[in-house]
């Protein structure tokens, strides 16, 4: 969320900070133990100065992503000693202000083990020092840390562990008894008796102001000494929310950080500022993009599916597009080979239809990570050109660069003449315009005697009306837009035009066009 500005400084390294405050261009004010956002713009050094003069008694400063400091005019001498911070471009000035303010109100207490760096060896610490075994879970009753002192664990920690996850039937056993919600809304332990074949636990909900971050759970037998525990627990209460904290934090940021570059690196490649490692992609593997379509929640679920059984799976947000690097392993040589592996694995659990799934070529470095998202995206566009019927078994549809070679061609012809888009559909736009206006169906009459060339019966059926009336309608097609569908010329540049169109401009065939041919439509 933040880095240091490239630039050292003398002072207090161990500086306390008990607030955080906006900066108010002006405005004096005690900045004292306080880590102040600078969210105006810093346009020169001279502005840099007299913010910082204004803010020397803060413990240090965030100023916005593109601040940078000239060593030419500003002196070390001349900063005060406050550190001074740079806002990361992933990150917004309100989530930032949140997040410290979280971080702080967590932090307001001094840990009882100050050598517990993690939240594992907090469960390790809790449980040596009362003899018990304890989950550190979040609000989802995930497992985040354990440890058990003994040897015996019951049948019901033991599926938590195995499983990463407390038991959904446990879980939902919990919430209609009103106990999990009663753990939430106390800032005390609460205890859980044995009964019902369970043994008994002591829990506690770890909280940040409002929000309920996750809880700690503690077994209780006849030797537990209850009293020492409870203490313990409301001890370590802040320490845990503050690791959790810290730690879910991180965790959405690093996410975050890794999906934009990522995205980037499908679109423009790998770069100087682009390292392999924060992708999460292992540079000596070879990789195929896969299309997904729009990132919407049954896309989603189709890559958390891919995720679960391929290790290394990554994902990114291009746009309104989501799309997924799979890793190749040693029996797969190309995209059919992926295809053939995804189409065996999601079939078995994903019921979607015929959703369409692209996969891209297979890559041998990297560096070729943009051509394979292009193909794959170039794929799932192509499929809208294909009859509906084409794309029924398998479910899903897994389609490669030779499943639409015909379609794939089109598509990449209507990008290379996308310069030219204005020129091609001026016809049909003094068409669409007319629809808007009058309510005519002039464009779909257009589609409809494309794809029925010479004809005139099946084109007229298609679109539900006479054949007298078709040609009327092409005949105020050709007055209107000088457009003469019975010239083999002027349906060749329809045609273009209707593709180039529909590629580059994003338009949409009206919804009374034929269902089986979708003619440039976007899946």
């Amino acid at each position: 969320m933040i880095v240091p500005l490239e630039i050292g400084h003398e002072g207090d390294e161990n500086r306390q900070v008990t607030t955080v405050v906006l900066y108010e261009p002006g405005v004096l004010r005690d900045y004292s133990e306080a880590l102040v956002l600078v969210s105006t713009p810093i346009r020169n050094q001279f502005e840099l100065l007299s913010i910082l003069h204004e803010t020397r008694t803060s413990a240090a400063i965030i100023v916005p992503p593109d601040t940078s400091i000239d060593r030419s005019i500003t002196s070390l001498q001349q900063l005060d000693g406050v550190p001074i911070l740079r806002r990361s471009r992933w990150t917004g000035w309100t989530e930032l202000f949140r997040a410290m303010i979280r971080l702080v109100d967590a932090g307001r207490i001094e840990a009882p083990a100050p050598r517990v760096d993690t939240l594992q060896e907090l469960a390790r610490w809790i449980s040596t020092s009362s003899s018990t075994a304890v989950t550190i879970e979040d609000r989802q009753s995930r497992v985040l840390a354990y440890a058990v002192e003994s040897g015996e664990v019951d049948s019901i920690r033991n599926q938590t562990i195995l499983r990463g996850a407390v038991p959904e039937w446990r879980v939902e056993h919990l919430m209609a008894t009103g106990f999990l919600p009663a753990v939430w809304r106390s800032d005390d332990v609460v205890v859980r008796e044995a009964g019902d074949g369970e043994p008994a636990r002591m829990v506690i909900a770890l909280r940040s102001q409002d929000e309920v971050l996750g809880t700690i759970w503690s077994t209780l037998d006849m030797d537990t000494d209850r009293s020492s525990l409870r203490r313990l627990l409301l001890e370590t209460k802040q320490t845990a929310t503050a690791m959790l904290l810290r730690e879910i934090l991180h965790a959405q940021y690093e996410l975050r950080l890794r999906e934009s570059a990522l995205a980037a690196a499908l679109t423009t490649g790998l770069g100087e500022e682009i390292a392999a490692a924060p992708l999460g992609l292992r540079p000596t593997d070879r990789h195929s993009v896969v299309a997904l379509g729009e990132d919407t929640e049954l896309s989603r679920k189709i890559m958390f599916h891919m995720q679960a059984f391929r290790d290394g799976v990554r994902s990114a947000s291009i746009g309104s597009a989501l799309f997924t690097v799979v890793p190749l392993d040693e029996t797969e040589q190309d995209a059919e080979d992926v295809a053939s592996m995804l189409s065996e694995r999601l079939s078995r659990v994903v019921g979607v239809g015929s959703y369409v799934i692209a996969v891209g070529a297979a890559t041998a470095a990297l560096s070729e990570l943009p051509a394979s998202a292009t193909e794959a995206r170039q794929i799932r566009e192509a499929s809208a050109l294909r009859p509906t019927s084409d794309l029924e078994p398998p479910r899903p549809v897994m389609l490669t660069a030779s499943s639409v070679s015909d379609e794939l061609a089109l598509i990449r012809a209507a990008e290379q003449l996308a310069p030219l888009a204005s020129e091609l559909t001026s016809p049909l736009q003094v068409l669409r315009d007319h629809d808007a206006e009058h309510g005519t169906q002039f464009i779909a009459t257009v589609s409809a005697s494309l794809l029925h060339p010479g004809n005139l019966a099946e084109a007229s059926r298609t679109l539900g009306i006479h054949a007298n009336s078709m040609r009327y309608r092409l005949q105020r097609i050709n007055a209107l837009a000088s457009l003469d569908l019975q010239s083999a010329t002027a349906r060749l540049r329809a045609a273009l035009a209707l593709l180039v169109w529909h590629e580059s401009l994003g338009a949409r065939l009206p919804p009374n066009t034929s269902d089986s041919h979708k003619l440039g439509r976007r899946s």
